[in-house]
């Protein structure tokens, strides 16, 4: 990746700091990108990239035990501690398809997908699909002593769901009231890259959400099985209500919230419409995707709105889907099934955009809450910290294992308890190598969409922190 020389002086920063994300209000956050406007830091001014490239969340709700996803299979060492430490919730060796011929982790150690995933393994066997290992919520590089001396700087609400699901989506781990995600934040330099149109460039399948909230773009949202529209609008029969309404948003207002709401509305039934004429618009997907698998129709619409990105005039786009029902602290008897609709529904996805051939421009990934304690609860088990991810896309490097693999051994430097593992890969690092893919510049990245990072990584100065992409950014 090519960075540009650092021009920022220290009270430019210092100023950023005060005014930037991490004061979280949509006021600040909207004075420091005009702040970056004025010196020239908006992606639009800093890449001459004029291709389509699109970002796909897909949020595994209620903390996925990604340990019973990818296991050390190897018998001489990995998966004996897997099952010591798994113990009533650890599944048979058999279970898992072993990664590569072999493709060990660090320490030697081969990991296996569960079998239920056949999709993701085949994704990851043609390198279009990675992993990334022990990735969890971090505001600074945390050891154990840190914890163990009461000295560490934690996010808020560690363990908690609506906590962990905020910092995941916020990028922002110190703050429980943050008015954007980085998502949005993303979205509002990249928004410049793309045509006239009344339709976000933020679309979500699984209602309004954190990630996709900018100080400058909005969200569009939709369900899988309906285009958005207003209510009876297109259906009114009688036009005398329709012909009240629309006078009624054509009225002059004097207050300013009556002002903003009339115009919002018109804004909203304009960009219903034009989203609906453009879908219409389309060719059908021949991919056949599950009609009984919920993510797989969320990802069907997904593809459908991609495939009318010349008609909404996008270059950028993100969305948002959701999976629910991971938080399995009663048993773990419906994970299996769960991660054979996930890679379904992600294989048909993926088999999607090389029908439009768009597979090197779309690239996919997993979060969720956190990862999931080693020793059981019952059948099942607790909140933890730490999780596996995966990343699916022609322009990943995929078929490779990123980031470090715990070991399972039970009371090892990073587990705080339970196999509650530390985690060794920062939200903030896992999601910096997909806004660099997208097109935003390193010193916006480091200083509004994840302020967090430079804890971590000096993007201007190294680049991405992963290389996930094997595509140059």
């Amino acid at each position: 990746m090519k960075g540009k020389p650092k021009t920022t002086t220290m009270n430019r920063r210092r100023f950023l700091g005060q005014t930037s994300c991490s004061a979280v209000g949509t006021t600040s956050l909207l004075s420091a990108l005009i702040n970056l406007r004025l010196t020239g830091g908006i992606a639009a001014d800093e890449t001459e990239e004029d291709d389509y490239k699109a970002l796909v969340c897909v949020f595994l709700a209620g903390g996925n035990d990604s340990f019973n996803m990818l296991a050390p299979v190897d018998e001489g060492l990995g998966y004996p501690e897997y099952l010591a430490a798994r113990g009533e919730v650890a599944l048979p060796n058999t279970d898992f398809t072993p990664l590569g011929d072999p493709l060990p982790a660090p320490d030697g150690r081969t990991l296996g997908l569960h079998n239920e995933m056949s999709e993701l393994k085949e994704l990851f066997d043609r390198n279009k699909a990675a992993f990334v290992n022990n990735v969890g919520t971090l505001v600074e590089p945390v050891t154990k002593t840190d914890l163990l001396n009461q000295s560490a700087n934690l996010p808020l609400g560690l363990y908690s769901h609506s906590d962990q699901q905020l910092h995941w989506q916020s990028g922002l781990p110190k703050n429980r009231s943050p008015l954007n995600g980085w998502g949005g934040r993303m979205a509002d330099f990249l928004n410049d890259l793309n045509g006239e149109s009344r339709v976000s460039m933020n679309i979500s399948l699984a209602g309004l959400n954190l990630f996709q909230s900018g100080a400058t773009t909005s969200v569009l949202t939709r369900t899988s099985g309906s285009v958005p529209e207003i209510r009876n609008w297109q259906r009114w029969v009688h036009r005398h209500k329709r012909a009240a309404m629309e006078s009624m948003l054509d009225s002059e207002y004097h207050n300013a919230f009556e002002k903003s709401f009339a115009g919002g509305k018109r804004d909203a039934i304009a960009a219903s419409a034009e989203y609906r004429l453009a879908l219409e618009d389309q060719d059908p997907l021949v991919t056949e995707f599950n009609t009984s698998n919920n993510l797989a129709l969320q990802l069907k619409a997904v593809a459908q709105t991609i495939a009318a990105r010349g008609s909404l005039a996008k270059k950028r786009q993100t969305f948002f889907v959701e999976l629910g029902g991971w938080d399995h602290h009663n048993g773990l008897s419906e994970h299996p099934a769960m991660l054979g609709d996930l890679s379904e529904a992600v294989g048909q996805f993926y088999q999607s955009m090389e029908e439009l051939e768009l597979e090197d421009q779309v690239t996919l990934f997993t979060a969720s809450d956190f990862g999931r304690t080693l020793t059981p609860n019952g059948n099942g088990t607790d909140h933890a910290w730490g999780g596996n991810q995966f990343v699916v896309g022609g322009a990943v490097d995929g078929g490779k294992i990123f980031g470090e693999y715990p070991s399972l051994d039970l009371g090892n430097s990073l587990d705080t308890g339970r196999g509650r593992f530390i985690p060794t890969t920062s939200v903030d690092e896992y999601v910096a190598d997909l806004a660099l893919w997208m097109g935003v510049s390193p010193r916006s990245l480091s200083e509004i969409v994840l302020p967090n990072l430079s804890n971590f990584h000096d993007v201007g100065q190294d680049g991405a922190p992963l290389g996930l992409m094997r595509v140059p950014v």
